[in-house]
């Protein structure tokens, strides 16, 4: 199936504008490879459950999660780890930033 190359980067525009958010990136880093109930997120990410929902139903109709409902418990998961892998190179590169920046701070402090 040949796929115009420009949607495939209107759709990654979207995905990542849909992650262009500092709980949801925290969301994503908290389901890593588990599944978690909406509490579960919400008490290790420190946000209530409402607000959770909220990201998660955004996160879910971009397809980066995935939900399963048990009983009354609702269970998200990353639609693919790949997401958790992107986004930790990204988090990699900017503690590299920010580690030379401090660097050369501290060396132009000592030129002074």
């Amino acid at each position: 199936m040949e796929v115009n190359p420009n949607y495939i980067f209107e759709l990654q525009a979207e995905m990542l504008s849909a992650l262009s958010n500092a709980k949801r990136l925290m969301i994503l880093k908290a389901l890593g490879k588990e599944e978690k109930t909406v509490g579960e997120i919400a008490s290790q990410i420190g946000i209530e459950v409402q607000n959770a929902s909220q990201h998660l139903s955004i996160m879910k109709s971009h397809n980066i999660v995935i939900s399963r409902r048990e009983g009354r418990a609702v269970y998200y998961k990353l639609a693919t780890p790949i997401f958790a892998e992107c986004c930790e190179l990204v988090r990699q590169a900017i503690m590299e930033d920010l580690e030379n920046r401090r660097a050369m701070l501290q060396r132009y402090q000592k030129a002074k």
